[in-house]
């Protein structure tokens, strides 16, 4: 199978919580009626949509990252990942998580993010590339075949 196909194959999945779902770099503990819909894939990064009671974040996340381009301070999640303030980029709303090292993602929203999206938000753990985190039920994998 080719490397467009296995994303086009990948592309076209959901996956329901309850359950953890590691991304890449996203780790989140899915709570019932959350799901994930992925979008895409690469070496290092992927795309997928996550919704929920909280409402709908479109979420980029990057393994091998260099820190986020943020103007503002950040503040620490219950997880001790960083997470910037909310900018304007392209017509939607974006908030950067990162882990201080090379995890990183970014959700973002046509609409200002809600206190039910950064509650959210503030339940993801990250990881990076190199490292292999534990428990995971439902994952995005890379794959060259």
């Amino acid at each position: 199978m080719s490397l467009a196909v296995a994303l086009a194959l990948a592309a076209a999945s959901d996956l329901e919580g309850p359950g953890r779902f590691c991304g890449y770099a996203p780790i989140i503990d899915l709570i019932a009626g959350e799901r994930v819909v992925t979008l895409g894939g690469g070496i290092h990064s992927g795309t997928f949509r996550w919704e929920g009671a909280f409402g709908q974040l479109d979420v980029i996340g990057i393994g091998w990252a260099s820190p986020p381009d943020s103007a503002g301070k950040a503040k620490r999640t219950s997880k001790g990942h960083l997470l910037f303030p909310p900018r304007r980029e392209r017509g939607r709303y974006r908030v950067a998580l990162w882990n201080g090292r090379n995890g990183v993602a970014y959700f973002s929203t046509p609409h200002r993010l809600t206190r039910q999206q950064l509650a959210a938000i503030d339940r993801v753990d990250l990881f990076e590339e190199g490292e292999e985190p534990v428990g995971c039920k439902l994952r995005t994998i890379f794959s060259w075949e």
